[in-house]
């Protein structure tokens, strides 16, 4: 019944598919992973056709199934297809136990299937973030425990999960920015750009509600950070703060041009 569903998914995105679509996402993220060609307004459209014409009556445990096995099939629009499936189908009915799901989303990044930035970030943005402001604490910090993990894409969800969250500082709960600062400093350690793009990012929008724990983190780390990533961390600091760290990380002989 899951195989099923998924070939009716696929059949209908790539009805949806066009090759100027195609292209461009080709383009945008530079061979990284295969796409159909389907907008992302036709991947929604598709998915809640298919939830509307079959899959109304399937039980969370099944859905949940087969949202996993779309984000294990190789286009990209067929694993973004699955998370929208867990974003709009099932997290607004409150049908995501975290505890368990948590362990088997872990496992799509260790075996692969979530391996590019495209569908890592979407994951982060549409699934992790919404799952940790519905669920509160704990269910974050299990979440930010991912920056312990050996896969790259893994510890860059355990930051870039919370983006959105990021602005609103400490009144996510006590102890949410030490938390944020905690995985950006593991993360950090790694020179690969998309370690360095995730804690850039998450920085730079924690700086909205914390300048100044993001300022100290920044100038704390100078050597770990690539160019690329403290641009991104102090974007939306003063002027003159943000000058300050710009030079420092320029000064700095360790740090080398090329380096992400």
């Amino acid at each position: 019944m899951i195989d099923d569903a998924i070939a009716a998914i696929a059949e209908e995105l790539q009805r949806r598919a066009h090759p100027d679509t195609k292209d461009w996402w080709d383009r945008y993220l530079k061979g990284a992973i295969d796409f159909r060609g389907v907008k992302m307004a036709d991947i929604r459209r598709s998915v809640h056709a298919w939830h509307t014409r079959e899959g109304a009556d399937w039980p969370p445990t099944r859905l949940r199934e087969l949202a996993i096995d779309l984000i294990r099939c190789h286009p990209a629009e067929d694993k973004l297809a699955g998370i929208l499936l867990i974003q709009e189908i099932l997290l607004p009915v409150g049908a995501v136990p975290w505890r368990t799901e948590l362990k088997r989303w872990a496992r799509l990044f260790d075996d692969g299937s979530i391996a590019d930035w495209n569908t890592c970030d979407w994951f982060c943005v549409r699934v992790l973030g919404p799952l940790a402001e519905a669920e509160g604490e704990e269910c974050a910090r299990a979440i930010a425990h991912w920056g312990t993990a050996r896969n790259l894409w893994r510890r860059r969800a355990a930051s870039v999960a919370f983006v959105n969250l990021a602005p609103q500082g400490e009144a996510i709960f006590p102890g949410f920015s030490a938390m944020l600062l905690e995985t950006c400093a593991r993360s950090v350690r790694y020179p690969d750009q998309f370690a360095q793009t995730g804690v850039g990012w998450t920085l730079r929008e924690l700086s909205k509600a914390e300048p100044g724990l993001v300022g100290a983190f920044v100038s704390d780390h100078l050597d770990d950070l690539s160019r690329e990533a403290v641009r991104m961390a102090v974007a939306r600091l003063r002027d003159a703060n943000r000058r300050r760290l710009l030079q420092a990380h320029g000064a700095n002989p360790d740090s080398r041009p090329g380096r992400r």
